[in-house]
This record gives C-alpha cells, sequence and structure tokens, in this order.
C-alpha cells in the first residue's frame, strides 16, 4: 500500500500525519490511525507517556492483577490516583506464569496438578520471549531490576521434522543448518547462472549483474566458475576437524529436490522472533513479580470475582464475591478499568452502552496448549548440540518443541532441565487439550522420542506440567484477536471507553497481540486515554 493509497491532505505524508495525530490525541489516536491502514508497529515506545493531568485523589479499580493492570496500578498512583486492583486468582501476574516446584495449575474440569519439578527448574507456560524491538517489557526489566539474560530462539543444530510428506525426511530429523543453507545455497546457485547467462540485462544493469554475482560468490556456498552449490563451512562437517592432519570432511547437501519439500527452510525469521531474544532469569513470572514489589500490597485484593459493575455519570460501583469463603462486597471508584480477557469480561453483569456491549464481543479467543516435561539429564546439549532454540514439527497438536536456555551445561542446578514440549496454538490445540494430564504427556513424550531416540523416554524424571489457556477459567484463551473488521470498527469505540468504564491490557495493543509489551502498551494507551477524559470532566 502506498501514501497515495490514503486519503490525506495534499503534500502531508503518512509521517507527518501521525505527529499531527499523536500531537492531538495522544499513541492512543496513532493506533487507530494504524489500524485503519492495516498496519502495526514494532514497539517504539521505550517508557509511559506522561499525564498531563493530576489525579487529585479520584479513585480507579483496576480489573486484574496482569501486567496491564498493575502497569495502570503503578503509573497512575505516580500522579495522585487510588488504584486498587481486584484479581479473581490468589496470585499476581495473570497469564505471565512460570511453573516450578509448588505451583499449581487447574483447569475448569480437569485434574488439579501440582508441579514437582527439581529445585531451580521450571517452565514458562506463559509468555517465554522477548525481542530487542520490544523496549517498554525491557523497560520495565530495567526499572524494576529484573534480570535477563539471553534466550536461544533459534539454532541450527535444532531439528526439522515431518511425518506428513513423501520422500527420504519422512520421520527422519533433519538439522535445520543442513536445510536452510542448502536451499539458500541452490537459490544463490539458480541466481548466479540466470544473472551470468544474461536473463537479468532486461531488469538490472551491467554493472549492478557484476556486483550481484561479486557477492553470490562471496557468499561461499558456490564456486566462483561454474557457480554449482557444494559441500561449505556454512553447512558445517560431517566429521569434525581437529589435529594434525585432521581436517575433517564437509558435509554434502541435499539433493535440491528434496531440500524444496522442507517448507521451513525457506522461512526467514521475523523481526520479533530473531535468533537472539531475552527472557527473566529464573522465569518470565519475575517480571510480574517485579511490578508486585514495586506496589502496595493493599493494592491487589485477590481471589475476588467481579459479578457486577454500574456506572453512571458520576462514577461507577463494583461487586465482587471472594471465591474462599463466598462473602459478597462492593466498592465505588471514579473509573473502572478492565484488563480482564474480554470473553472473561462478557460473563460479568455491566451496563455498558449499546456499542461498548458489541464491541467487547468482536474479538475471538485463540486457543493455546503447553507442556513442561522435565529430565535428569541434558541429552539434547551433550548428544546433538543443542543449545536453546526450537525444534519444529508438522505432527498435529504438537507444532514445536522448545529446549531450555536457562542452565546451559546444568552450570546452575545440576544436569537437569525443562524442555517445553509442545505448544500448538488455534484449532490444532483444542484435541490435545482434551487429553487427560496422563495423555497429555505421552503425546509429549512419543514426538520427544522421535526426534531423541532412545534418549527423551530415558532421561524423563516422570514430572510433567500442563496448560490449555481456553480451559483456564479467567482466561478462556492464550490471548485474544481482532478481526480486520473489528479493529476498524469496534477497536476505535473500545478503545475510548464508555462513561466511566474503561478496557485496557493486551487486547488494547492490536498489533501485539499475546506479546507482554501487548499488555504493556495497553495499559500506557488507555492512560492517555484516562488523561484527557479527566482534563475534560475534572
Amino acid at each position: 500500500m502506498t501514501d497515495t493509497d490514503n486519503s490525506q491532505p495534499s503534500g502531508m505524508t503518512k509521517r507527518s500525519f501521525l505527529q499531527s495525530v499523536g500531537m492531538i490525541g495522544g499513541t492512543a489516536a496513532v493506533m487507530t490511525a494504524l489500524q485503519g491502514w492495516e498496519m502495526g508497529f514494532a514497539s517504539e515506545m521505550d517508557r509511559p507517556p506522561e499525564m498531563s493531568t493530576d489525579g487529585k485523589g479520584k479513585k480507579v479499580i483496576i480489573l486484574g492483577a496482569g501486567l496491564a493492570g498493575m502497569v495502570l496500578a503503578f503509573e497512575m498512583a505516580k500522579k495522585g490516583y487510588k488504584t486498587q486492583i481486584i484479581e479473581a486468582l490468589d496470585y499476581a501476574g495473570g497469564r505471565c506464569v512460570s511453573a516450578r516446584k509448588g505451583s499449581v495449575i487447574e483447569e475448569v474440569g480437569s485434574e488439579k496438578q501440582v508441579c514437582n519439578f527439581q529445585d531451580g527448574n521450571y517452565v514458562n507456560y506463559g509468555p517465554w520471549r522477548i525481542p530487542a524491538e520490544h523496549k517498554s517489557t525491557i523497560y520495565y526489566c530495567r526499572t524494576l531490576g529484573v534480570p535477563l539474560e539471553v534466550m536461544v530462539n533459534k539454532t541450527g543444530k535444532s531439528y526439522y521434522y515431518y511425518e506428513n510428506k513423501k520422500g527420504p525426511f519422512k520421520g527422519v530429523p533433519i538439522r535445520q543448518e543442513h536445510a536452510d543453507i542448502d536451499f539458500k545455497g541452490y537459490s544463490t546457485e539458480l541466481l548466479a547462472k540466470v544473472a551470468d547467462q544474461g536473463a537479468l540485462d532486461q531488469l538490472i544493469s551491467q554493472e549492478d549483474k557484476e556486483m550481484l554475482l561479486t557477492h553470490l560468490k562471496r557468499s561461499g556456498l558456490i564456486d566462483s566458475k561454474e557457480f554449482n552449490y557444494r559441500a561449505n563451512r556454512a553447512r558445517g562437517h560431517s566429521s569434525y576437524p581437529g589435529a594434525g592432519t585432521n581436517f575433517g570432511k564437509l558435509s554434502e547437501p541435499y539433493e535440491m529436490a528434496d531440500v524444496l519439500s522442507i517448507a521451513n527452510a525457506s522461512r526467514n525469521e521475523t523481526a520479533d522472533h530473531p535468533a537472539v531474544m531475552f527472557q527473566a532469569v529464573g522465569g518470565m513470572d519475575q517480571i510480574a513479580q517485579g511490578l508486585k514489589r514495586a506496589l502496595k500490597k493493599s493494592q491487589i485484593r485477590y481471589n475476588s470475582e467481579i459479578t457486577d459493575i454500574v456506572q453512571d455519570d458520576n462514577g461507577v460501583k463494583v461487586t465482587y464475591k471472594n471465591t474462599k469463603n463466598g462473602r459478597v462486597r462492593s466498592e465505588e471508584a471514579d473509573y473502572l478499568i478492565s484488563t480482564a480477557p474480554l470473553g472473561v469480561m462478557q460473563k460479568m453483569n455491566i451496563n455498558l452502552s449499546e456499542d461498548m456491549a458489541a464491541a467487547i464481543k468482536a474479538t475471538s479467543g485463540s486457543p493455546a496448549c503447553k507442556i513442561g516435561v522435565e529430565f535428569n539429564h541434558r541429552f539434547w546439549e551433550q548428544n546433538d548440540m543443542i543449545y536453546g532454540g526450537v525444534t519444529s514439527t508438522d505432527i498435529p497438536g504438537h507444532r514445536i518443541l522448545s529446549y531450555p536456555s536457562g542452565n546451559l551445561f546444568g552450570s546452575a542446578h545440576g544436569d537437569t532441565g525443562v524442555i517445553l514440549g509442545y505448544y500448538p496454538i488455534g484449532g490444532q490445540s483444542v484435541p490435545i487439550s482434551n487429553l487427560s494430564m496422563a495423555e497429555r504427556t505421552e503425546f509429549a513424550l512419543s514426538v520427544g522420542e522421535k526426534i531423541h531416540p532412545g534418549n527423551y523416554r530415558k532421561y524423563f524424571t516422570g514430572e510433567s506440567i500442563s496448560v490449555a489457556w481456553h480451559k483456564m477459567k479467567y482466561a478462556l484463551a492464550g490471548w485474544e484477536n481482532w478481526s480486520r473488521r473489528g479493529r476498524t470498527r469496534s477497536f476505535p469505540v473500545m478503545q475510548k471507553g464508555d462513561n466511566r468504564i474503561f478496557i485496557s491490557g493486551n487486547i488494547a495493543s492490536p498489533a501485539l497481540g499475546g506479546w507482554m509489551a501487548g499488555a504493556i502498551e495497553g495499559a500506557w494507551s488507555t492512560m492517555e486515554v484516562i488523561d484527557k477524559r479527566v482534563a475534560q470532566q475534572g
């Protein structure tokens, strides 16, 4: 889409138009404009917005002690707002959680699970990766003193594994570096040959063609005369060089036709899923714990399930039930911000306007299921040279297997570790989530054994823990998505709020759905909306 596709004043670029929108309406308005163009942005904000008005003791009730709720409470308190978080669960963090020894997971209609991993082991069954461009997430890690470490998102030693295709790779784990480099090598060969034979003469100049061929030959993948792809150091060795006259042996490429059958070999990692990412040391829940420590204990009221919300022109009244003793209480405030998933919010009795009631029904929840599987020997490192990274499969309900980036070499707490055993999303996660916990574990083990035969079952400690987010009572989805129509029609309605009620969190960041940055920047966006509302209402 070009600039001319959008109706803008003559001489005004998208950049200048968005700058003008930002000056008038803040980040929230910019987001709305971007969504109108079906555009989003990588996390450009690196700190919370400045609120121009003083809260002057106005009270704000915040539903949900996830990242968004705690960010709102933390930041708005700085401007004099009295903030009270009401949380249905017995812990802070929402979906920003990790399972470790003693953690409890209880899905609706399923058995209660208690994690029994060895001390120091954990699995991030909520968010598990932070890209460098998510500056808002990194901002709070720095501000709150939450240490980060490298999370290896892709390593060439991990595998591609296919069962549902014909050919020599069926049921055989293939090193990603072999398939990726072979695809690039054959592509380089073909491009060099067609350029050299004049097939590109109508598209590029002679000078550009010569420069292109120079670059292709410098890739190290093709020979400099015939331009044939051949064994090379990028692909690696089949036997490794050593001392004396041991120069090793370069590994031979696969046949081109076979390589072309590996779909993932042609896939480039996106900017927000680079090879090197970050994670909180000791588990992603440490980010939520950092926010929790920054709040007063009295600012979060746990085990409180919302039943009714009534608003008028002067304020809002919230009624909630204690999930432990059944006691019903109510509380009043000037404003209410809900960070609860919209699927959960729809179950509450709220007097919303017709437009807002329709807007909160315009999203769809994405099912997601994860399992952490513990091992007493880091065989993937010592046997397969896999340090972090992800193995991809085409097995329905499985999708990926992710190796831990923490405790590399068993240096922190012994030769143990937890692998993310599967992570199906969308419809593929539903059949897996319908299995019993024992069946889920068996499914993860059966797939893992195909990728690491003789080791996956052998070193399994017998401990695993699984979650299906769409079966968690106060989540009902891994995250929620806006449709294209919802982004343009319903999102602006939801974002501006409904009299005294505002909706925030991840759902307020359509371009960052499912990310911690989405929850954080959704909170920042809502702060700006409320800032302007308070300025108008006094």
